[in-house]
């Protein structure tokens, strides 16, 4: 498309999901809703070691069980390995295979898939699957993987599978404040309403036909056609409503391979349906990464040295989380000005579920770490937390920081500022005093400041298409995949104000391979800039053609051509109005396309910001971490649609309650998954949300052409670091000064007990 007129500014409006309706009254439909009554069920057998050779696979007594229809080993699918390559990391000698033939490497990892006519008798199969196993030392954790005594790749002959540096080990300069902090992100499992889904059909025109939920339907198809050897024009990807997603449907499973490979073979379609308990054991784990960090600095506050060490825990393969540990790095430094820095990471292979991308993938991990050093850097010298960010926030932006990152735009200290005055922060503090004096509970207030980058690769673009037909109806075509963002909602409030309609006026397409010619997907908070972007240049570019037409019928110059409520009319002359219905008509009688379509690159990051602020209660008696009030505060450039936005900050905000207090996959030394069901995995509940009070701040991003920056992500990332520096802050003048996520009051009574605090 032409880009020679950059289009105006977009009008934000709040306006309420138009999906919603579809949802609440329960005709949504989802992938396990659309299988044909012929459709055969898969369960899968997986292994119940963590690390052994496979000595004996006997699926005799399955074959021959009621309603089976076959079991798959690897011999039998001969599917390639997943290469353990991705975007960050070469990785080539840690391929994944669809089944394991020889070895297994975490405990859930799948062996054989059995197909029946029926959930129930798949499931009974699997148990007649007889398998013995010659156990293989544990690699149980990121620095047992390190010493490289037991390999999980003897190929590779190491655990390691990337090791980087930026910056000289050894500082140049004496300091008069130095701090040093190890802090955990511990695992965490999405947990999607709706799990992992995938259904493929044999079409009768020899097309393979899959619904899957996904994240990126289009390179679903490219990998997807890779694993089969067949050409990508031979599938067509659908992805239905999808419920839930969080960054882990983005990736690449053995099973989204298996499930098609049946179903060719046998020429039936083939579903497949992910438990929770295989879910929570490998479907797949997100952060699960160290970080130990040194601050130094003056006694004034100004931190001028900071050295962080990254230990990233891929699991058994690094295909789905290698990259995470580069995203981290990136920007390690936090919104900070710290002129000299070392930073190091390491990812490792381990004997645990594979660890991916979830909601922040490698920003939280940053954030987390460096906020709590600053705590600590402020507690060490006598200095308020809060002025302490002030002195070593960047003050001028852009501003390039020494790993590369280009912040866009922004305003760090007016965030802190709006943070401090909406959560009132001396009010807090005289009742955090006055609770001290009557020896009540105590009361902490706590600070999560962060920034992220959204948009993924610098050089990744995305498409968008939009036409009117020759009856005036306007139709979207967007490669952006929504997993409840609202979408469906806000390109068509783009689209409908380019083209002077309303938004109930704009069909909308996504996520079918058929009728999208391409697309990124949705990963990275990029959705919006650059593919709302791509929509609102190319409804801009249907309308200037449109105008031309309009401006032929009017007898009018172009420029005197006015476009609303679904009319062109003569500026100045209010009763020449035309339809839209009368353009379209005339532009196809002069075969003229009112349609343009772009694959949107905007050839730079955004850099969304921002403050959060809790304030909690401890109970003394049980450990209990309460949250009373949080405060966000955050810069997502210019807004499209305020209601959605802060949707998604107060749904991502549940989610780092759930990090900072709640959640955790926790294994056993030998390498035994604990946390194998809801039973074991905690999670909040809608009765744990504080009060939220949101606040914003507003600095456009330069890139893109609707300004917009990416805001999904933000609670998980700020929410975190603000809640456990908060019960620090409530527990240090009790002598407990570190904590690791998360906060079980278990965990919190013994740092008190052991603080003398609570006697036996």
């Amino acid at each position: 498309m032409s880009t020679s007129s950059t289009p105006p500014h977009f009008t934000p409006e709040s306006r309420r999901r138009r999906e919603d309706l579809r949802f609440i009254t329960g005709v949504g439909r989802y992938v396990a809703d659309l299988s044909p009554s012929a459709t055969l069920h898969v369960a899968f057998v997986r292994s119940i070691e963590p690390h052994a050779r496979i000595t004996t696979l006997e699926i005799d007594d399955a074959v021959n069980a009621p309603g089976v229809v076959a079991v798959y080993t690897a011999a039998d699918l001969d599917l390639p390995h997943i290469p353990g390559d991705n975007l960050a990391t070469k990785a080539p000698d840690f391929p994944r295979p669809h089944l394991a033939h020889d070895t297994v490497r975490y405990v859930g990892e799948p062996l054989a898939a059995v197909v029946a006519d029926s959930p129930a008798h798949a499931a009974d199969a699997v148990d007649l699957v007889w398998v013995d196993y010659d156990p293989i030392p544990v690699v149980a954790d990121p620095e047992s993987a390190l010493k490289d005594e037991s390999v999980l790749h003897p190929q590779a002959g190491t655990n390691v599978v990337e090791r980087w540096e930026l910056g000289e080990a050894a500082g140049t300069a004496a300091h008069d404040v130095t701090i040093k902090i190890k802090v955990e992100n511990q695992r965490v499992a999405p947990v999607s309403i709706e799990p992992l889904v995938i259904l493929a059909e044999p079409a009768p025109d020899g097309r393979l036909s899959v619904n899957v939920s996904h994240q990126r339907p289009h390179e679903f198809r490219a990998k997807l056609a890779g694993f089969l050897g067949v050409d990508p024009q031979k599938i067509r990807v659908v992805v239905p409503d999808v419920g839930g997603a969080f960054g882990m449907k983005g990736m690449t499973y053995p099973e989204y391979s298996i499930i098609p490979a049946i179903a060719l073979q046998l020429d039936k379609p083939v579903l497949w349906v992910e438990r929770r308990r295989e879910h929570l054991s490998g479907g797949t784990h997100g952060r699960g990464s160290s970080h130990r960090v040194r601050l130094s600095g003056r006694s004034g506050g100004r931190i001028e040295r900071a050295e962080i060490h990254i230990v990233g825990d891929m699991g058994a393969y690094p295909h789905n989380g290698g990259a995470i540990p580069s995203f981290s790095r990136y920007v390690a430094p936090g919104l900070y000005d710290i002129p000299d820095i070392w930073i190091t990471s390491s990812s490792v292979v381990t004997n645990r579920a594979p660890t991916g991308s979830y909601r922040g993938a490698g920003r939280p991990e940053a954030a987390y770490a460096i906020e709590r050093a600053i705590d600590a850097f402020a507690r060490e010298a006598d200095l308020d937390p809060v002025a302490v960010r002030m002195t070593n926030f960047i003050s001028d932006l852009p501003f390039r920081t020494p790993t590369g990152a280009l912040y866009d735009s922004g305003d760090y200290r007016a965030a802190l500022e709006l943070a401090v005055g909406l959560v009132d922060l001396e009010a807090v503090r005289s009742h955090q005093s006055e609770r001290r004096n009557e020896g009540g509970d105590p009361i902490g207030i706590g600070f999560g400041a962060f920034v992220e980058r959204a948009g993924g690769r610098v050089d990744t673009g995305e498409y968008g298409k939009v036409e009117v037909d020759d009856e005036g109806k306007v139709i979207v075509r967007t490669g952006s995949m929504s997993a409840g963002q609202g979408h469906e909602t806000v390109w068509a409030q783009v689209a409908a104000e380019a083209l002077g309609v309303t938004p109930e006026d704009v069909e909308f397409v996504a996520g079918d391979t058929d009728n999208v010619d391409r697309g990124t997907g949705t990963s990275a908070s990029r959705s919006t800039q650059i593919g709302a972007s791509a929509v609102w240049r190319t409804a801009h570019e249907v309308r200037r053609t449109a105008t031309q037409v309009a401006a032929d019928l009017l007898e009018a110059s172009q420029d005197d051509i006015a476009l609303a409520g679904g009319e062109f009319s003569v500026v100045g002359v209010p009763d020449s109005g035309i339809p839209w219905a009368d353009v379209a008509k005339e532009a196809a009688r002069r075969r003229i396309e009112l349609s343009a379509d772009e694959w949107y690159v905007p050839g730079a990051q955004t850099f969304p910001y921002g403050v959060h602020v809790a304030v909690v209660e401890v109970s003394l008696e049980t450990g209990e971490v309460r949250v009373e009030k949080l405060v966000t505060v955050d810069d997502c450039g210019r807004v499209l649609n305020p209601m959605l936005v802060e949707g998604q900050i107060q749904g991502s905000a549940m989610q780092g309650i759930g990090q900072a207090l709640y959640e955790g996959i926790d294994y056993s030394d030998d390498g035994q998954l604990r946390t194998s069901s809801l039973m074991d995995y905690s999670m909040p509940r809608a009765g744990d949300a504080p009060p939220i009070i949101p606040g914003r701040v507003v600095s456009p991003a330069p890139s893109n052409s609707l300004g917009a920056k990416g805001t999904g992500e933000a609670g998980c990332i700020g929410v975190p670091p603000a809640i456990v520096n908060a019960t620090l802050n409530a527990l240090a003048p009790y002598g407990v000064t570190h904590l690791d996520m998360p906060l079980h009051p278990a965990k919190v009574w013994d740092a008190l007990h052991k603080a003398g605090l609570i006697l036996s």
